[in-house]
């Protein structure tokens, strides 16, 4: 029993301890471009989020939701949380969504 703890305590402290590897985003540009309205590209949003959250980003893709369009992106913090924030693509407004 206690080699099975030994085992579970050092696969634990070696997931803990490894670095993080993230793919750097890649993307192709999208314009915002509905009518006049305006709106900010996927860099942009990306952008403001990492400014926001001061971190290194994981992830960014477009997606709608209700019918809007809206960039969601993933952000390691420096002190190791990730942060998930959407940003509604026409008006630039983030909408945070906790964690």
């Amino acid at each position: 029993m206690t080699g099975a703890r030994l085992l579970i305590a050092l696969l634990a402290l070696a997931l803990v301890t490894a670095p993080v590897h993230a793919a750097r985003y890649t993307h192709q540009p999208i314009l915002v471009a509905q009518g006049g309205n305006g709106g900010i590209s996927l860099d942009q949003a990306v952008a403001q989020a990492r400014q926001q959250h001061q971190g290194k980003v994981l992830s960014a893709e477009t997606l709608r939701v209700d019918g809007r369009k809206v960039y969601r992106i993933k952000i390691l913090t420096k002190n190791g949380r990730v942060k998930r924030t959407q940003i509604d693509a026409r008006s630039g407004r983030t909408e945070s969504r906790g964690q």
